[in-house]
């Protein structure tokens, strides 16, 4: 089977596909055969090294943490998967893998794929529909109040402008001239075209900041909010650890780090919000596995479509 990996950290040239044996189940294991995998930023920002002490140092890596596909085998201790189904799920960042013909997995690292949403968009959702979760209903609860997407066009955007809104919040999105209607399809209340506006001069203040497309600094954001707001940081660093942890020593106004957990418990959550509550996930551009080089040059390079990006072996 063909599986994306790199054997130094570096750039886009360190990736190769290789070919390797087609690992079989063991115990709790299932073995997926990949259908679709999204691209996400903490893809190359584990490549390139900026992630070492979560990536758990193993050579070679691979690449890809979310993924689309059908069960193919399972070990002699799954008992509530079946072969054949059609699932969606995530892999921790020490192991990855989704970039590949299959990928070996724990069966509860898995969901039953919405039925409603095919193999791509299936794919596209984990990552950032659990950060999106996680930022609108348990860091913030956003019910009712003003919130601030900066990046609201992108992967993580678009979903979280849909969980705010879900929870009559009055949700203004940032973005670029091109994507200002595929935003308030998303049901953005308000849009904001930083290509003519800065939304950190605006004036405006909101009750919480999720920074998307991390762009806006700490001493930028806290202009934006409101006594006693909180800024969502999706980019934990050294830097960004010890402002938060200073800053909220003694200031209202919280820099928190957001930290996501993605489980069977979290995919069925997504699941529930799809199929019952009707969040929907774009994916903006497919390419082919073999075309991978091309997929993470433009997406890195901020080339990336409305949506999601996804790999298709």
């Amino acid at each position: 089977m063909k599986q994306l990996r790199y054997d130094n950290y570096g750039g886009i040239e360190q990736m190769y596909l290789a070919e390797v044996a087609t690992p079989e189940p063991t115990g709790q294991q299932i073995l997926v055969e990949v259908k679709a995998a999204g691209i996400n930023p903490v893809d190359w920002k584990i490549r390139n090294a900026h992630l070492k002490m979560a990536d758990g140092h193993q050579w070679p890596r691979l690449m890809g943490c979310e993924f689309a596909g059908v069960v193919a085998a399972a070990g002699p201790e799954v008992t509530d998967v079946r072969i054949g189904s059609e699932v969606f799920g995530w892999v921790n960042f020490k192991k990855l893998g989704a970039m590949a013909d299959y990928i070996l997995v724990n069966s509860s690292e898995v969901h039953e794929k919405p039925a409603s949403l095919d193999m791509q968009e299936a794919a596209a959702l984990p990552m950032v529909g659990a950060t999106a979760y996680t930022a609108m209903r348990e860091e913030i609860d956003a019910r009712g109040k003003r919130i601030l997407i900066n990046g609201g066009s992108g992967g993580l955007g678009h979903l979280a402008i849909q969980i705010a809104r879900m929870d009559n919040a009055e949700v203004t999105a940032t973005g670029s001239g091109h994507h200002q209607t595929f935003m308030q399809d998303m049901g953005a209340s308000h849009t904001v075209n930083y290509e003519e506006t800065d939304i950190a001069q605006s004036g405006e203040t909101f009750d919480a900041i999720l920074d998307a497309a991390d762009t806006l600094s700490w001493s930028q954001a806290k202009t934006l909010l409101s006594e006693h707001g909180t800024f969502l940081d999706i980019q934990p660093g050294v830097r960004s650890f010890v402002s938060s942890f200073v800053n909220n020593l003694v200031s209202d106004k919280k820099h928190d780090l957001l930290m996501v957990s993605v489980n069977h418990t979290m995919l069925h959550r997504l699941y529930d919000l799809v199929e019952n509550h009707g969040l929907k996930v774009h994916v903006g551009r497919e390419y082919a596995l073999m075309d991978y080089k091309r997929a993470y040059t433009e997406v890195e390079a901020g080339e990336a479509p409305a949506g999601k990006v996804v790999l298709v072996p």
